[in-house]
């Protein structure tokens, strides 16, 4: 365990330092506030859970799509660095706690604006509504949509940018995430998760958990993949993009590790 915390925090070090990801991450998190605070959409709720909920939809849209576009170099970054990841991976902590630092210590720092916006937002409008739920909804979408979506996105972008070049990655990140998150079937020439268990966006723990408006699920469609909004299908949206982020981590690993080998 001392071992995985060092390499997190080295890992939260460096991307610190990088400005690349505050390039990406912040002017997102800007944008979600602005509209958070002056879209009808947000505003225009009068219940102040549903502004939350809202508020966590434009999270999972824009700045889960900036924590990815700044960690897709992440992997391969390590991958064509020489000297230090030899150096850190024959340390007495070993291989495993280096690869999971790899992982969460990018992620834990570009996350950290958006979970400020989030939390702080919640507690804004508990202050003012004298009630703790619009706080307790924004602490349940972070740890059930905007963590469960922020991981999936890296693991995809980061895949991507082992895969192609950077500037494509990032470009192919835009087209995926937009059309998982927000295309409907109605706008979308090919079948789209937006709207199903699939989808990265947390629609149904959001209209379950966080008082989002019942469009964020079962969108524009019925089927299987869109059942109503239950307690079961919202594990079950969260569960499958958890499985899917962690099979995207797998093939990003096993990727990056068949290049070095064979380098």
């Amino acid at each position: 365990m001392t071992a995985l915390l060092w390499s997190i925090r080295y890992e939260v070090l460096m991307a610190a330092r990088r400005r690349a990801v505050w390039a990406a991450v912040l002017p997102l998190v800007a944008l979600t506030l602005l509209l958070a605070l002056t879209s009808p959409v947000v505003t225009g709720a009068s219940d102040p859970v549903a502004r939350v909920g809202v508020t966590a939809v434009l999270v999972n849209t824009f700045c889960t799509l900036g924590l990815a576009l700044a960690l897709t170099d992440r992997l391969r970054r390590n991958l064509e660095a020489r000297g230090m990841p030899e150096l850190l991976a024959a340390t007495p902590g070993g291989r495993l706690p280096r690869i999971m630092g790899t992982l969460i210590g990018p992620l834990l720092t570009a996350l950290a604006p958006v979970a400020a916006l989030l939390l702080v937002h919640g507690a804004f409008l508990s202050l003012t509504a004298g009630t703790g739920r619009p706080l307790a909804a924004a602490v349940a979408a972070l740890g059930t949509a905007v963590l469960p979506a922020a991981i999936l996105a890296a693991a995809v972008a980061g895949l991507l940018g082992v895969l192609m070049p950077v500037a494509a990655a990032r470009a192919v990140t835009v087209v995926l995430w937009l059309w998982a998150t927000n295309f409907p079937p109605r706008f979308s020439p090919v079948p789209t998760p937006t709207g199903t268990v699939l989808s990265p966006l947390g629609g149904y723990p959001l209209v379950a958990w966080a008082g989002a408006p019942d469009i964020w699920a079962a969108r524009d469609a019925a089927g299987p993949l869109r059942p109503d909004v239950t307690t079961t299908s919202a594990l079950l949206n969260l569960g499958l993009v958890v499985l899917t982020a962690a099979a995207c981590h797998a093939l990003c690993l096993l990727t990056a590790r068949l290049r070095r080998h064979g380098a």
